[in-house]
């Protein structure tokens, strides 16, 4: 007899780091969901085996996100699962017959009638090297060997897992911009009406009850406080709802969206009597959301507009680079300090450039384009020589 692990701890050395990985994506205790159960049902077909999970390794416990077998809970003990095993290692773990191994026989899921005589799992890897769970399968019976396919398919199904759970941290993350659009919205009307309330009951106190004056402070005073309640309800109600967007991927032809948002803007940038230029050096199309696109290509072209003064240029592009497209949107108006540029993508950023014609900014758009960018798996970002020497800006999206 030998034992199958060698290693003087259960716990990986990066543990807690590993941990903090794994709450970013907020999945442990959460309710099943039919992609992952499609997913842990790939597997058992493709093993032909009576279980199948996909499981995340917490401090305490493993946690089946999707539970294919006869198990009566939603986890296990860490200690008492394979898979706190598999998680130290880049590969698939696989154990042919679990009773060849003296340190695993007094493992209760394998030592019972009926036990797991054969495990086989892929690590769940985020893309900065953790390891947060796996996607595997077992069997109550041996087995002689495994097939180079169902390694190959069972690392795939892994890969679609960090995938769902990227896309799940993504859509969260979009959710908490419009949360926050709301309350940065409903506080600027709160403010002021504060003020008209106090100013309200303070004329009601010094107006004689009856007259004129006291009957509409007496109706401001009514609808002011209705109005607040009505704005109180309405972020508790924000608060309770999760509204995620989906995307909508599908082929597009770039010249085409650039086309759209410039017709789109056009009135604002006759009004300002800017002249605008395109380039498209390429004819392929592209995998995205075209309405997301749209969303930030209008959102540059039109901080562009906005920040620049009448009668100036801008630059619309889009250009092939290796496995990528990038479209840019360049200005020659205000330019942004180089100081400033590691805030523009970030959230309610508050930077010194004013617009040139008294245009409104609420400090969300580029914040939510980036967000829009990533759940692409692409990226953003802005380029400027300084004040007064404009400024390009940069959307870069897999093909």
């Amino acid at each position: 007899m030998k034992n199958y692990f060698s290693k003087p701890s259960l716990i990986p050395e990066n543990e807690q780091e590993r941990i903090e990985k794994l709450n970013q994506y907020c999945i442990v205790d959460t309710s099943t969901d039919r992609t992952f159960d499609n997913i842990a049902s790939i597997a058992a077909e493709l093993f032909d085996a009576p279980g199948a999970f996909v499981n995340f390794v917490d401090s305490d416990k493993v946690f089946f996100k999707s539970n294919l077998s006869n198990f009566p809970t939603n986890h296990v003990l860490r200690e008492d699962s394979l898979c706190s095993l598999a998680i130290h290692e880049d590969k698939l773990s696989v154990i042919n017959d679990t009773h060849l191994y003296d340190d695993l026989r007094q493992n209760p899921y394998i030592a019972c009638e009926g036990g797991i005589r054969f495990y086989a799992g892929a690590p769940i890897k985020t893309e900065d090297g953790y390891i947060i769970g796996t996607v595997c399968v077992i069997d109550s019976k041996p087995r002689e060997s495994i097939s180079e396919l169902q390694v190959s398919i069972l690392k795939k199904l892994a890969e679609v897992v960090l995938d769902k759970l990227e896309s799940i941290k993504a859509k969260r993350r979009i959710a908490k911009i419009a949360d926050d659009r709301l309350h940065h919205m409903v506080h600027n009307i709160l403010n002021p009406l504060t003020s008209i309330l106090i100013s309200a009951q303070h004329l009601q106190r010094k107006a004689t009850e009856g007259d004129l004056v006291y009957r509409l402070a007496h109706t401001i005073v009514e609808n002011t406080r209705s109005t607040e309640q009505h704005l109180s309800k309405m972020l508790h109600k924000a608060a309770a709802e999760e509204k995620y967007i989906e995307l909508e991927i599908t082929s597009i032809n770039p010249k085409e969206i650039i086309e759209e948002v410039c017709m789109n803007l056009g009135q604002i940038l006759n009004n300002k009597q800017q002249r605008i230029t395109v380039n498209i050096s390429t004819d392929k199309s592209i995998k995205a959301d075209r309405h997301r696109l749209i969303d930030i290509l209008t959102n540059y072209l039109s901080n562009a507009s906005k920040y620049s003064p009448a009668e100036s240029e801008i630059c619309v592009e889009c250009r092939e680079h290796e496995d990528s497209m990038i479209f840019s949107v360049s200005d020659t108006g205000q330019g942004i300090l180089r100081s400033e540029i590691d805030f523009l993508f970030t959230k309610f950023s508050n930077l010194s450039s004013v617009p040139t014609a008294n245009e409104r900014s609420h400090g969300f758009g580029l914040y939510s384009v980036k967000i829009l960018a990533e759940m692409h798996s692409g990226r953003v970002w802005a380029e400027s020589e300084g004040r007064g020497k404009g400024s390009t800006f940069f959307l870069q999206l897999p093909k």
